[in-house]
């Protein structure tokens, strides 16, 4: 038999709060039942079923930005050299110097 959720219980089973679940029963993400009279402010009661739909549709393998880079063959294209500093400044120094 189908048994249906009150919003506590539905947002206890997502582990959300009960306005996270207004807020994606609001925006249609999440299905819902309602068990209230017509013309009257609606009572919303979900289904295990749709709930469980919500989490399948919305799992996901891995983070796009942490998958592993291992496999990326990406060639080194820059190359870099130890400059050492005093060496130049010492040169421009000598050539000031030269030159008076």
């Amino acid at each position: 038999m189908l048994r249906l959720l009150t919003p506590t219980q539905a947002a206890e089973f997502l582990a959300v709060t009960p306005k996270h679940l207004l807020e994606l029963t609001n925006e249609g993400a999440v299905r819902w039942v309602n068990i209230g009279l017509e013309g009257k402010r609606p009572t919303r009661r979900y289904r295990q079923d749709d709930l469980a739909e919500f989490i399948a549709k919305r799992s996901q393998k891995a983070c796009r930005y942490t998958e592993s880079t291992a496999n990326q063959n990406t060639p080194m294209i820059s190359s870099f050299s130890v400059v050492d500093f005093p060496v130049p400044r010492a040169r421009a120094t000598s050539a000031r110097r030269n030159a008076s």
